[in-house]
């Protein structure tokens, strides 16, 4: 399959409310839909998981999450970095056929949200920064930090500080003779295939990449 820059790569837009950046089955990738929630002081945002996992990364700000399906619950109070150079994530994961609403109390909030169809059957997890899920409960992996090779099937979020900085990366295809070199940006979605890899040659500023891949 031939494939250019402009295939593998989309530009988020900061927008208020939840905006779907990747769909199930787009640009070669199954399984996977990534999104970004962005709420307001006083706003909130309900939803149902349906036949989805759901795990949402808190990448800047505060909020009071609410899980609740019969005995699947969980509450808490999450957030505490201003942005994502601030430390390490808040993260909770949310099962299937569960509802969830995220609450904007008393600052404004941004909340990755990466959802996989599964039929797991798990508890609600809310974690703290440095904690980490079983891995064989979930149907997710979630890695905030950046790596130099990365393996498709992948969706990876960038952003820098500065917001003017940029990486070089390398792409390339196991089939071939697909290769290219791009400059990564701020606010860039890197989609990633299966079969596909991305290398790291360098970066201008300092790097943030949110890393989701199917389990």
């Amino acid at each position: 399959m031939s494939r250019s820059e402009t295939d593998l790569y989309k530009k988020y837009k900061s927008d208020t409310g939840y905006t779907r950046i990747i769909e199930n089955g787009e640009r070669g990738i199954t399984d996977i839909e990534f999104g970004i929630l962005n709420l307001e002081v006083g706003e909130s945002f309900f939803e149902d998981t349906a036949d989805n996992e759901v795990m949402l990364v808190l990448l800047g700000g505060r909020c009071e999450l609410l899980v609740g399906h019969n005995g699947n619950k969980a509450h808490g109070l999450i957030g505490e970095r201003a942005d994502v150079f601030g430390g390490e994530a808040y993260r909770a994961s949310i099962p299937y056929r569960t509802t969830y609403e995220i609450l904007a109390h008393d600052e404004p909030v941004e909340v990755a949200v990466c959802k996989a169809p599964s039929f797991l059957e798990t508890a609600a997890v809310i974690l703290d920064p440095g904690d980490d899920f079983n891995r064989d409960e979930h149907a997710l992996l979630i890695n905030e930090t950046p790596t130099h090779s990365i393996s498709g099937e992948a969706i990876c979020f960038y952003r820098f500080a500065p917001p003017e900085g940029h990486a070089s990366q390398r792409i390339y295809s196991e089939a071939g003779p697909f290769e290219q070199s791009v400059k990564v940006r701020h606010n860039n979605v890197l989609v990633l295939p299966k079969g596909y890899h991305a290398d790291l040659v360098r970066s201008q500023a300092q790097l943030y990449c949110l890393q989701i891949c199917r389990l």
